[in-house]
């Protein structure tokens, strides 16, 4: 299934790769909400696969705390009814530890330096060197990667003063 059909606006945004840092990246995203109408719900379109899958935002999110956002990864994760589940940190991380099983330590160390990249806002077309002779285990590694991207904002947004990006960063490092 895709998108569910309700009176969302439907947006897509311009590729988040031509920013290189968390701050231009927090400040586009932050002007964007800032022209949204009242009481009206909002899906960005973020991330578009070879595929004809998608990554998007749903806006507002359910805590409602004014930059609150809902990730989604269309036709990955999806509810019994075939509607789109949101992916959680832990959907990411066990798919992680799966891949981390089936590597040897060199394979792994090259997976988490294209985690690095994308930690250090560089284009995914940067990670793709690191990933090419990989296992193929779970999750594509373009899907990982990208949503590991919007986890990333999602915690520089929610915490926007403190760790931000780095606590999820850790926990793929200890795995």
């Amino acid at each position: 299934m895709t998108m569910r059909n309700d009176e969302s606006v439907l947006i897509t945004l311009p590729n988040i790769e031509q920013f290189d840092n968390k701050a231009a990246i927090r400040d586009f995203l932050l002007r964007q909400w800032i022209a949204e109408s009242p009481q009206t719900k909002y899906r960005y379109i973020v991330e578009t696969f070879d595929t004809d899958f998608k990554i998007y935002l749903e806006r507002p999110g359910q805590l409602n705390k004014g930059c609150d956002f809902v990730i989604h990864a269309e036709k990955a994760y999806q509810w019994d009814n075939g509607n789109n589940r949101p992916p959680h940190h832990g959907f990411v991380l066990d798919d992680l530890t799966k891949k981390n099983a089936e590597m040897d330590e060199t394979q792994w160390n090259k997976f988490l330096q294209a985690v690095k990249e994308i930690y250090e806002c560089n284009p995914y077309s940067n990670t793709i060197p690191y990933t090419t002779d990989l296992p193929r285990v779970g999750i594509s590694y373009e899907l990982s990667l990208k949503l590991i991207r919007w986890f990333f904002i999602e915690q520089d947004i929610t915490y926007w003063s403190g760790e931000g990006r780095h606590m999820f960063y850790k926990a793929i490092n200890d795995l």
